[in-house]
């Protein structure tokens, strides 16, 4: 069922496969916009070095996770890698879409499905990939990328699988595609994706 009736905000949802480099797009597009901050999911991950509590994240354990569930505090939520949790809280989406705010996510494909089928006005899907002129040749370059990030080191599989799965069919059903081969011009056209979509909905403020 959809909820937005008369709602002025919008949430950018960063899609894509683990290694496309959703992250460093969406880091750099807040840099640039000063009026969008990241739209905070739960999660039962650790808190990275570089994070905070309420910004990035609502990084919670697995019973305080397990409880929202039971509240039905969240919009969705799934196990995304053994033991790693991540939701989208009700409250943080209502509250920035009624306040006409601007938020951007890195949000698994699942959790975009039913983000965008309760807010479809509301919501942009960018779907962030990398080059390929076919799905093997894309995998090639994602595994490549993953081997690269000690962090990842351990779940690599479980992450091509997804990518296999879930994430790469899932470009057909956003927005926006954009093949990130060089991160400065993916950076680029994701801000120009985003200037467009603003003035398009006559949201003042938040130029870069």
């Amino acid at each position: 069922m959809s909820l937005s009736e008369n709602l002025p905000g919008v949430i950018f949802v960063m899609i894509g496969p683990g290694g496309a480099g959703k992250n460093a797009i969406m880091k750099a597009v807040i840099a640039a916009f000063p009026a969008i901050q990241q739209l905070a999911t739960a999660t039962t991950r650790p808190m990275r070095a570089d994070e905070r509590q309420g910004r990035e994240h609502l990084f919670v354990n697995e019973q305080q996770f397990r409880t929202m569930i039971s509240k039905d505090e969240l919009l969705e939520h799934q196990e995304v890698t053994p033991g790693k949790y991540y939701g989208i809280p009700r409250r943080t989406v209502m509250e920035a879409l009624s306040a006409g705010a601007v938020r951007i996510a890195d949000i698994e494909v699942l959790g975009a499905i039913e983000l965008a089928a309760a807010y479809p006005e509301n919501v942009v899907q960018i779907f962030v990939t990398v080059p390929g002129a076919d799905s093997a040749e894309q995998m090639a370059v994602l595994e490549e990328r993953m081997r690269t990030r000690a962090d990842e080191a351990t779940d690599i599989e479980q992450r091509l699988d997804r990518a296999r799965r879930l994430e790469l069919p899932y470009r057909s059903r956003c927005d926006y595609v954009i093949v990130n081969d060089d991160l400065a011009k993916a950076i680029e056209t994701a801000a120009t994706i985003i200037g467009r979509e603003m003035a398009a909905r006559q949201l003042l403020g938040v130029g870069p």
